[in-house]
């Protein structure tokens, strides 16, 4: 029969216990009052944030930290690819084009950034080719009207912003000190905003609203062609012919086509490498246009006469019955207004005038005609 062991739990006594947790208590109390009472023989400190500070405190944050976008006006190559990039249509670019003889290729005539609605992800920072656009280190945005939350990096839409053109292999370019653009536009935050637009003004400036493209400077349809003209008259000479497509590009050598400029693109065009029209995406649908109509002249031979849409028909050539209603006279005329009285047929009021007989008959005179009741004889 196995024997049962029974072994002594060594623990330690209730005294013993009670003593270590009164003694844990009292350490833990007095490491956290211990911090508190320090405070009691300090003198008070008060911040006067934010503007009785020893220190800036935007001097204070991580460089890296993201606050309020930036852009250098002076280095912007008008590419819009951060307006692009942003996912909630923050970005706001309104772009002018020319002959780049006369006016440039490009103008910007607005640049605007909500930042009520930017959620500072950084996306726009990215592609800038010449970094002009940052995140600075300004984050303050109380203001009195939230209409100022907009900065405007072109003060006057009537003084568009020429685009900057970097030079060919530059990896650096002169930038501002970071900030100081901000800065400048916070300034006026607190200045009222301008009057609310009335209905009027809204229903004829429909080219303000976001979204709805503006008028070009210059007709994409006519320059096309023109640029078609000196492209036949170029056709051998590959160097002029790439020369003939750079002037349909935007001319921002921002790489969206795939190749390092707008030269390298215009190359391969007159080259015969490239066919695709569609790969200048700074210069949109007018680019588009005018390289196809390029292309197509090269390919046929002759310049693509205009559209008839473009030339409206001479005045002659309308009909004038569409125009003017037809005269009166051609309505019937008793639907519109009745003969006077005396033009109601005589004949069924008087008797025809009796026929005078042969001499030597003995035909009767027709008897007088006798007036029906009610019948008043002709008005006088």
């Amino acid at each position: 029969m196995a024997e049962n062991v029974t072994t002594q739990r060594q623990t330690p006594g209730a005294i013993g216990a009670y003593v270590k947790n009164v003694r844990d208590t009292a350490k833990s109390f007095w490491e956290g009052m211990s911090v508190t009472l320090s405070y009691m023989f300090r003198k008070p400190i008060t911040t006067q944030y934010p503007d009785r500070v020893p220190v800036p405190v935007r001097d204070t944050i991580p460089p890296r930290y993201r606050g309020f976008l930036e852009v250098d006006m002076d280095i912007c190559t008008a590419c819009q690819a951060c307006e692009r990039a942003c996912p909630i249509a923050v970005i706001n670019i309104d772009i002018l084009k020319g002959d780049g003889k006369i006016t440039p290729k490009l103008r910007m005539e607005r640049f605007d950034i909500d930042i009520g609605k930017c959620m500072y992800c950084g996306l726009c920072v990215e592609p800038c080719p010449t970094g002009a656009i940052q995140h600075t280190r300004e984050f303050e945005g109380a203001v009195q009207h939230f209409n100022n939350l907009t900065l405007r990096f072109v003060p006057d839409p009537l003084v568009p912003a020429v685009p900057y053109k970097p030079p060919k292999g530059s990896d650096a370019f002169p930038r501002r000190a970071l900030g100081e653009i901000t800065r400048a536009l916070i300034a006026a935050w607190d200045a009222p905003p301008p009057p609310f637009p009335s209905k009027e003004q809204l229903e004829g400036d429909s080219g303000a609203a976001h979204g709805k493209p503006k008028p070009a400077g210059l007709d994409p349809t006519a320059m096309g062609r023109q640029l078609a003209a000196k492209a036949l008259q170029v056709k051998e000479d590959k160097p002029k012919l790439a020369k003939v497509f750079e002037e349909a590009m935007a001319g921002t050598d921002c790489g969206d086509c795939g190749y390092a400029d707008c030269k390298g693109y215009s190359e391969g065009l007159a080259s015969g490498k490239d066919f695709s029209p569609e790969k200048c995406a700074p210069g949109g649908a007018d680019s588009k246009a005018m390289l196809e109509t390029i292309l197509v002249s090269l390919k046929s031979g002759k310049v693509p006469e205009a559209p008839a849409a473009e030339a409206p028909p001479p005045a002659d050539a309308k009909a004038p019955a569409a125009e003017a209603p037809p005269p009166a006279e051609t309505k019937a005329p008793a639907a519109e207004a009745p003969p006077p009285a005396e033009a109601k047929a005589p004949a069924a009021e008087a008797p025809p005038p009796a026929e005078v007989p042969a001499p030597g008959t003995d035909a009767e005179a027709p008897p007088p005609a006798t007036p029906e009741p009610g019948d008043r004889g002709p008005l006088r």
